[in-house]
């Protein structure tokens, strides 16, 4: 515990002082500022069955795959690089403390970074308390089924990012890799939420595929279940499992290379 208290210290700093995660953060948080601000001003107009607060979650989803390679890229491939993993690693501290810690510090920015997010609501509140009284902007049960999202993605996300990482030295390298890995999963998300082929051969060819690959993904519907406050349990599990397999598989990797 001791071992992990001082990788997460360490890890957090490091985080906290790296301009590069600032760059990526404050680029993030600005292009879906805009994009929620031009999305609120439209959504009169729009067939958006969602409320507007569903669409900041969505952006965060699926706007992940720009932030999280740039929060866990360095963790366990620039270590290695510099050959300090290795010199960590021969410490009082185990190799899963060690994963678990890094995975932990990226998980902790990416949680400030969605909240920070979250308050692009509450400042249209504020600002515009008329125009935004019938938009539901603030619904209690829409902020807390699309946090508890953000809460259980987030930490699968960044587990996928931190195995990236365990697997190879160049840091550039471990950043596509997640971006690919992460693109992927929500390609399938998006994907698994579409309309049936309406061709016989399509229809069978993508039926075996959901059965196949749905065990990978959750599905976009159980997204939008969440940000309407409906809070679905599989969903949960799911990303559970998927958090628990990418560290462990990073940790697999970190030892291997490291023996």
């Amino acid at each position: 515990m001791k071992g992990f208290s001082v990788i997460l210290s360490r890890e957090v700093f490091g985080l906290f002082i790296s301009p590069a995660t600032y760059v990526a953060a404050f680029y993030f948080l600005t292009l879906l500022g805009l994009g929620f601000r031009f999305f609120l001003e439209s959504f009169a107009r729009t067939d958006w069955l969602l409320p507007p607060l569903a669409s900041l979650v969505v952006a965060l989803i699926f706007g992940s795959p720009a932030l999280i390679p740039f929060l866990t890229m360095r963790s366990l491939a620039e270590e290695r690089r510099l050959g300090t993993l290795e010199t960590l690693l021969v410490a009082p501290i185990s190799v899963t403390a060690v994963v678990v810690g890094k995975w932990f510090a990226s998980y902790i920015y990416f949680i400030l970074v969605c909240v920070s997010a979250l308050g692009f609501p509450c400042l249209a509140v504020w600002l515009f308390p008329e125009e935004t009284m019938n938009l539901r902007l603030l619904e209690p049960a829409q902020l807390i089924g699309g946090g508890i999202y953000l809460l259980a993605a987030g930490s699968a996300f960044t587990a996928i990012g931190i195995f990236a990482s365990s697997v190879t030295r160049n840091q550039m390298v471990a950043g596509m890799l997640s971006f690919t890995l992460l693109t992927l999963h929500l390609a399938l998300m998006a994907y698994f939420h579409g309309e049936m082929p309406t061709d016989t051969m399509g229809l069978a060819a993508a039926n075996v595929l959901r059965d196949s690959l749905g065990s990978l993904t959750t599905g976009l519907d159980r997204l939008e279940h969440f940000v309407v406050g409906i809070i679905d349990i599989a969903t949960l599990l799911h990303y559970l499992v998927a958090t628990c397999l990418f560290l462990g598989f990073a940790i697999l990797a970190t030892t291997r290379l490291n023996d």
